[in-house]
């Protein structure tokens, strides 16, 4: 996004009205072709998936005989991780349209609804440990989860857009 510092108002620096009409509509226009271009340059589902499963490969040092039987659970976790994320991502669309309508929100039903979808994601992450558990010793595991929550940290850090707090590193 491109930033204009000026000293002087806009009105003192441009007489004509015209002109700034039309400088407005030329910045407006520039700022959403950036945001769009933004847009596009983030990475698919698919694309997400495919690097995370070379991460995790390296960072937990998987052999490959490791990451040959490992990789059907780590893509069979991952759609059903990204599908309880889709359904979380839906309730709070819906939560948002009700607040908009001036409708009065089911609060009951919502909390019910992410409580429910915590339980699923626990879950499903207690069967995933328990298959990499018939296939990784106990230390690999370890190793597994660290890159994966590394990964995640280094993700939502590198995200298109993102920006950082103000004194994070």
């Amino acid at each position: 996004m491109i930033i204009i510092c000026l000293t002087k108002p806009i009105d003192k620096l441009i007489k004509n009205k015209r002109m700034k009409k039309y400088l407005i509509v030329a910045f407006l226009i520039l700022n959403l072709g950036l945001q769009a271009q933004d847009f596009k340059n983030r990475p698919n589902v698919a694309d997400i998936h495919a690097r995370k499963w070379e991460y995790m490969v390296e960072q937990a040092k998987l052999t490959p005989q490791q990451a040959d039987k490992i990789e059907p659970v780590f893509m069979e976790y991952e759609k059903a991780l990204w599908k309880l994320s889709e359904q979380m991502r839906d309730a709070f669309k819906k939560f948002r349209d009700e607040k908009r309508s001036n409708n009065k929100p089911d609060y009951e039903g919502l909390n019910k609804r992410f409580i429910g979808l915590d339980i699923e994601k626990a879950q499903l992450q207690k069967n995933y440990y328990l298959k990499l558990k018939k296939s990784l010793n106990d230390e690999t595991i370890f190793n597994y989860f660290a890159a994966e929550r590394s990964f995640r940290k280094e993700l939502i850090g590198n995200w298109p857009g993102n920006r950082r707090m103000p004194g994070r590193q």
